[in-house]
């Protein structure tokens, strides 16, 4: 092969590597820029535009807003106040003793009703808030922050719940014999039932029409047995015993509607799924561990939270296993937390795990796609979008704005 032959092949072979290496910075600064634009709102053309300094600047200055953007202070309280909150269609209601205030995300007063409380507590049922004074007599409804209805109860208030067609209510009975009633009343405020009970304490009862629009869940302890046993009672609109679950010496937790008119019942060392006709469709009993708190994912895939107590009496500290169970009850995901986890709660795919002074919040494969870290214990959670949060701690109300997991390009 000839000179001229040997050079002109050194040459091609020196372009075909500029081009890959041309082709590689390509791909580099491409996906560089989709990044910025995707997690930081910032066009790439402004590098152009403004220089180094300035785009520099512009970054730190993007990540700073974002920052307190992504967490603010909508409300502020007495530590030492008897406080209840819920949220409502995106909002957040606040009742103390002596009114309920409704907040949007950024902290303005929407509505404000006077009432005169003992113990302030509140539920919601999209844009119906039911405010009960527990161990007084005062039960009332809002809508829209509109008072739509109020009475003066004859026997004090325990619990009380509000569904889409029912409000219910646990009173302590006032006729010999019998420790509580069980009161359900339409939506304008007419009784339409009660059971008196003497042979256990009810403490919560709830109407899941998913499950069963004709069964009311009423949750209990044994008054008979020496050791604490959860009960539940599940009673037809006229208050007649349909069916009841025992628990084996403990106390169980509550009841959460599953997809397919299925119900998932916890307590501390056992679960149990069963259908509309109260049939068990599936069970799980724990020996090393203890559920402290539990959830539903899109009314699909339980989540629980495991405290192991094996390592809580051999080493005397906390570890927490957040364990996501797909629809056939099969593992889907876990997350361990160092720490004991003490409320669970969910948003479309969105789950928050509140554990001391922290948020965490997970995807469905057990992700953590953003963190709340409070100066002081966290009293509640609530989630009122995927991506929104009101955290209440002591005598502060803070929205947190949730960077959930982003899709690339919008498509994955």
């Amino acid at each position: 092969m000839s000179a001229d032959e040997l050079k002109e092949k050194d040459k091609e072979k020196r372009g075909f590597s500029f081009t890959k290496l041309a082709l590689f910075l390509f791909m580099v600064i491409f996906i560089a820029g989709v990044s910025m634009y995707a997690f930081m709102g910032i066009n790439p053309i402004d590098l152009f535009a403004d220089g180094i300094s300035g785009f520099r600047n512009r970054v730190f200055t993007a990540s700073s807003e974002q920052l307190s953007e992504n967490i603010k202070k909508i409300a502020s309280y007495d530590s030492s106040a008897k406080i209840s909150c819920i949220d409502v269609s995106g909002d957040l209601a606040v009742a103390d003793i002596s009114s309920v205030r409704i907040y949007d995300s950024d902290g303005r007063e929407k509505a404000y009703v006077p009432v005169n409380l003992k113990k302030p507590y509140i539920q919601a049922y999209q844009k119906e808030i039911l405010i009960a004074d527990l161990n007084g007599r005062y039960v009332s409804l809002i809508s829209d922050g509109r008072l739509l209805w109020e009475k003066t109860l004859d026997e004090d208030l325990v619990n009380a719940s509000l569904s889409e067609n029912w409000i219910l209510l646990i009173t302590e009975s006032s006729q010999s014999g019998y420790k509580r009633a069980i009161r359900a009343y339409s939506k304008d405020g007419q009784e339409i039932a009660f059971r008196n009970v003497s042979n256990y304490y009810p403490f919560d009862v709830f109407h899941f029409p998913k499950f069963n629009q004709a069964l009311f869940v009423v949750n209990g302890i044994e008054a008979s047995s020496i050791e604490a046993n959860g009960f539940f009672e599940f009673l037809d609109p006229k208050m007649n015993q349909k069916a009841s679950i025992r628990g084996q010496k403990e106390v169980f937790a509550r009841g959460i509607p599953l997809e397919k008119e299925r119900l998932f019942l916890y307590g501390e060392k056992s679960l149990i799924v069963i259908d509309s006709a109260i049939n068990a469709v599936w069970s799980k009993e724990f020996t090393d561990s203890t559920l402290t708190a539990a959830g539903v994912i899109k009314g699909k895939f339980p989540v629980l939270a495991e405290l192991n107590t094996e390592v809580l009496s051999r080493e005397s500290r906390y570890e927490t296993t957040i364990r996501i169970l797909n629809a056939d009850f099969t593992q889907k995901a876990q997350l361990i937390i160092d720490d004991k986890v003490t409320s669970i709660c969910t948003m479309g795919e969105t789950t928050a795990v509140q554990a001391g002074s922290e948020v965490y919040f997970i995807n469905t494969s057990g992700e953590i796609m953003d963190r709340y870290t409070s100066k002081s214990d966290i009293k509640g959670v609530y989630l009122a979008a995927k991506d929104l949060a009101y955290i209440v701690s002591a005598g502060t109300i803070d929205r947190v704005q949730i960077q959930v997991t982003h899709k690339f390009l919008g498509i994955f």
